[in-house]
């Protein structure tokens, strides 16, 4: 009724992204800022709680329903300055994107286009010179991360990236 919207949060530190005080941007799903004139620059967060599987957000420029109805299907961008440091073992969601694939063994296989956040983990859409497979983010895939070289090493698996 006051503009508060149900987010799903693409991160594990919404307690940040979403506490009192932050600022926020519009953006799209690359990353790029929106200013296409219906939608403020900068969000400023007044309130941030979990929701179920969620965060019922609300910002200081959205006052009532009809507003945050405008936001449907768009992206709350955080400076990356304010986030915490992800741990050694850790990256980023969105700084997948772009990254080189790499089989061991094998060389580069193709870059990974995009990241879909499914109900039994993340899958990757990698794009090789034969298609656009989706690759399961596991544990016993995934070997390693360079984010310098921003390169994904999998090990080899018959079929992956076919």
């Amino acid at each position: 009724m006051r503009g508060a919207w149900a987010v799903e949060s693409l991160n594990d530190a919404p307690d940040v992204v979403f506490a009192s005080g932050a600022v926020l941007f519009a953006g799209d799903r690359d990353g790029n800022l929106v200013q296409d004139g219906t939608a403020p620059s900068a969000l400023h967060i007044e309130d941030g709680r979990p929701m179920n599987r969620e965060w019922l957000v609300r910002v200081r420029e959205v006052a009532d329903r009809d507003v945050a109805d405008m936001w449907r299907g768009r992206y709350l961008l955080a400076d990356a300055t304010s986030l915490p440091e992800p741990d050694d073992d850790e990256v980023y969601v969105g700084d997948l994107i772009g990254m080189r694939v790499e089989v061991e063994g094998q060389g580069l296989v193709g870059h990974i286009r995009d990241v879909y956040d499914a109900p039994q983990g993340y899958v990757l859409e990698v794009e090789t010179a034969t298609g656009r497979p989706l690759v399961p983010w596991h544990e016993a895939l995934v070997t390693s991360v360079d984010e310098e070289s921003r390169t994904v090493v999998f090990a080899p698996l018959a079929g992956l990236f076919d």
